[in-house]
């Protein structure tokens, strides 16, 4: 498959049409372009489809004749300013003028190149994509490709032709500027009065938009004379932006020669933000800023100039910054909600739980040791006023950005259907914590059993879970809701005395009185930790049951606390004194009844 694949490839490579280059490339094109008019004017149209074809062929053709003999523009620098002593800054503003227009060309070109390209990759991909030479668009798709080949020629040779007269203009600019006249205190005047003027066109720009939102109120379209209002009090505000430009440019310009960089930098920045304003010849003055923005570059003080531009380079990322977190991208119950508002309330949340575990930590290392109050008591109040900190700190967050506290509900209306699932066991078990921590049926220091598989030592009891360390010295974490929803076993609730059961076994035959003599000594003479002679609690030997070939009995003893070792100990003492006494421990037995006297006789 493979192989069939590889073979039809190169197949349909080699009979599918190829791209004609005569029709761009140099040479004899205007002799090609000849015989190709010669042939459409021979060929008779059947329907109007095909006149409407041969008719764009033709014009095709004669943009290609066209195109083929255009040169490319060159554009020549007047260098006659080079040999003046003293420049006014009429005259070096309109070179400057001339060589960011050229700039504004040059962007323009080689924006299009990329739609150049795009037709040209649809095109080919049309082109190859036709296997019969005959197709009645081929030479249409021909025609059009050869055409935007040569117009991409043509703007890429203008392209460098500007870049070349940009550059030397660009050194001209820096050479003769140092002998420029700047009139800087006229500048600012002037500034100030164009800026007092935007100011008023902007009031009349918003009186004149509230009433187009009133017509708008009652009719579907606002009247002519409101509409030609508007235009001109757009067009005015674009002229006098245009002109605060200008003086802004001169302001920069004249800041700079007099290696001012830090006012030069502030107004080429205050430059940029009024450009961006602009609705009209906006791309010629992108174009005037990036020529300030590379003369300006060419300082003499070098170390000065980066670090001033660094400097603005981190404002201007900050106030993006700050702009970009400070929008609003939620509004809830009429109130803005912006990444700025939710760093601030998630500050307020942190400081808040940081203040709680503090005031937790102090508040139980000063009264731990005050005998008047338990340590479950010294830990419910910790942790109601660490909860308590933590809910004040919330509604101040809340009130910080704007919500009120009605405004929880809507809150948690709009999170419960997301997260009420997963905070489900979460919300059981802190409730569950509050519980064992007001009923006090489980202490810190008791020992608990749960589910017949964990028993350990109550370390802690947290809102969450608890802490039980096992005999093993391992802390397990046990959620709260296990502790109030399943069956706990209280070894210590109200008393450290509990009793233990040591079950063992005797043969049959065996004197049980005598036994239970003999065991309940051992255990009096032993060292074994267990209460000997407390009324109604004294060791006692019973029998639990009978087997099939043992008789079944239990040591029954009273200890203090939590011994683990002691049912080991009372088994060893248990085995060494049936030993030492004769008396063997039991093994299985099977009585056989034979009843066939046969198999009887034999046997015997």
């Amino acid at each position: 498959m493979k192989l069939l694949s590889i073979f039809l490839g190169l197949s349909l490579s080699v009979w599918a049409v190829q791209i004609d280059s005569r029709l761009y490339q140099e040479g004899d094109t205007l002799v090609y372009y000849n015989q190709l008019l010669e042939k459409i004017s021979n060929d008779t149209p059947l329907d109007d489809e095909d006149t409407e074809r041969l008719k764009s062929e033709k014009n095709l053709l004669e943009k290609l004749r066209t195109m083929v003999v255009k040169k490319p523009p060159t554009e020549i620098l007047d260098a006659d300013i080079v040999d003046k002593e003293s420049i006014k800054d009429v005259e070096y503003i309109e070179l400057f003028n001339t060589v960011s227009s050229t700039l504004e060309q040059k962007i323009k070109l080689e924006q299009n190149q990329a739609f150049i390209q795009e037709k040209l990759s649809y095109l080919k991909k049309r082109i190859e994509g036709i296997s019969d030479l005959q197709h009645e668009n081929l030479l249409l798709y021909q025609l059009q490709f050869a055409y935007y080949k040569l117009k991409q020629r043509y703007e890429k040779i203008s392209t460098q032709n500007y870049q070349q007269f940009i550059t030397e203009g660009e050194k001209l600019l820096s050479l003769v500027l140092s002998r420029v006249k700047f009139d800087l205190s006229e500048y600012e005047i002037a500034l100030t009065k164009e800026q007092k003027e935007i100011n008023q066109l902007n009031k009349k720009r918003v009186a004149a938009n509230l009433a187009k939102e009133r017509e708008l109120l009652s009719q579907e379209n606002i009247s002519k004379k409101l509409a030609s209002k508007l235009s001109e009090l757009e067009l005015a505000h674009n002229k006098a932006l245009i002109i605060l430009s200008d003086k802004r440019l001169l302001l920069t310009l004249g800041y700079y020669q007099k290696n001012d960089l830090r006012l030069a930098l502030a107004q080429r920045k205050a430059l940029r933000e009024t450009v961006e304003q602009l609705s009209i010849e906006r791309t010629l003055y992108e174009a005037k800023q990036i020529e300030l923005e590379s003369l300006t570059k060419s300082s003499d003080n070098a170390i000065n100039y980066n670090y001033l531009t660094i400097q603005e380079n981190l404002h201007a990322v900050y106030d993006n910054f700050y702009g970009y977190i400070s929008k609003p991208f939620l509004v809830l119950d009429e109130t803005p909600i912006s990444f700025l508002s939710i760093f601030k309330l998630l500050g307020i949340l942190i400081l808040g739980f940081v203040v709680a575990k503090i005031y937790f930590k102090l508040f139980t290392k000063l009264h731990k040791r005050r005998k008047d109050m338990s340590t479950t008591s010294i830990k419910i109040i910790a942790n109601i006023g660490a909860t308590l900190i933590f809910f004040i700190t919330f509604i101040v967050a809340m009130s910080t950005i704007g919500l009120s506290v009605t405004n929880l509900a809507v809150l948690a209306g709009a999170l419960s259907i997301g997260v009420g699932f997963a905070l489900r066991s979460l919300v059981s078990s802190i409730i569950s914590g509050m519980v064992l921590l007001s009923e006090n049926y489980i202490k810190l220091g008791d020992y608990i059993r749960i589910k017949e598989t964990l028993t350990g030592k109550v370390m802690d009891i947290g809102f969450r879970a608890t802490v039980i360390r096992t005999i093993d010295n391992i802390h397990i974490l046990v959620p709260n809701s296990d502790l109030i929803d399943g069956q706990v076993v209280n070894l210590t609730f109200e008393d450290r005395i509990r009793r233990i059961y040591v079950p063992f076994k005797v043969p049959y035959g065996s004197d049980v009185k005598k036994i239970q003599a003999l065991i309940l000594d051992a255990v009096m003479a032993s060292k074994i930790p267990l209460l000997r002679n407390v009324r109604m609690r004294k060791p006692a030997v019973w029998m639990s049951g009978v087997g099939d070939s043992f008789m079944e009995l239990e040591l029954l003893v009273w200890i203090e606390g939590i011994r683990p070792s002691t049912k080991s100990n009372l088994l060893i003492l248990i085995y060494d004194t049936l030993t030492t006494h004769g008396i063997a421990m039991p093994h299985p037995q099977l009585d056989l009844h034979i009843k066939d006297r046969r198999i009887r006789n034999a046997l015997r």
